[in-house]
Formats: C-alpha cells, sequence, structure tokens
C-alpha cells in the first residue's frame, strides 16, 4: 500500500515508534551510564543496580526505531512486531514508574496509542 494511502493513525504509529525508540535509546543510555542507585525507604536503604534494565530500555528503542522504519516501507511484520513492542515498552515503563514516574507515564501513554493504532489501523500497514 502506498504511502499516500495509508490513515494518519498508521503514519502516527510510525513517528510515535520513532520518538519513543529515540527517547528509550536515551533512557536505556542514561541508565547504563548512571547505573547505581540508592533508594531510601521508610526503615530501609536499597541499592539497585540497573544495568540489565538499562540494556533492555536500549534494545526496546532500537527495536521501534526497527519497527518504524517497517512501518514506513509498509511491511507486513511491522504490524505484529510493532504491536509485540509497543506492549513491551508499556509493560517497562510501568515497571520503571517508582525510579522516574512522568516519564514512564509519558512512554505509557505513548505505547498505549501506538497500540491502539495499529490494532485498528493495522490492515493499512501492509
Amino acid at each position: 500500500m502506498a504511502a499516500e494511502t495509508r490513515s494518519g493513525w498508521v503514519t502516527y504509529a510510525m513517528t510515535m515508534f520513532i520518538v519513543v525508540g529515540a527517547l528509550n535509546v536515551i533512557y536505556g543510555l542514561a541508565m547504563l551510564i548512571n547505573d547505581e542507585w540508592i533508594v531510601f525507604g521508610a526503615d530501609e536503604v536499597f541499592y539497585i543496580d540497573i544495568t540489565i534494565w538499562g540494556w533492555l530500555t536500549l534494545v526496546l528503542g532500537a527495536l521501534a526505531l526497527w519497527v518504524a522504519a517497517g512501518i514506513s516501507q509498509a511491511k507486513t511484520w511491522a504490524q505484529i512486531v510493532g504491536l509485540t513492542a509497543a506492549a513491551l515498552h508499556a509493560v517497562n515503563a510501568f515497571l520503571t514508574m517508582p525510579y522516574y514516574p512522568v516519564w514512564s507515564l509519558v512512554v505509557l501513554a505513548m505505547a498505549s496509542l501506538i497500540i491502539w493504532a495499529l490494532t485498528v489501523h493495522g490492515d493499512e500497514v501492509g
């Protein structure tokens, strides 16, 4: 399907994958650079190493950029991989909410809209 016959929602999903992917690449790099956290609880102090989480976020960001490239070329695999990637982004954003509450809510909202766009208008991807 040519790019000019796609709905705005498919273009929106592609653009959001670029934005979410770029943000998660930056987010993952930040987590890798600053990978040691000390969290002060009511009665306890926790030392947390988030290196693995940083790598996961970096890989999810790269995956989102790859899916955006697939959607821009009208590849049918991009819808399935895109839905999976958006769901993984939503789960990752939910799990990082205690550490980055505002950032996580923004990524969670973007991932939810991507899921909606690819589900409702997914037949226009390929």
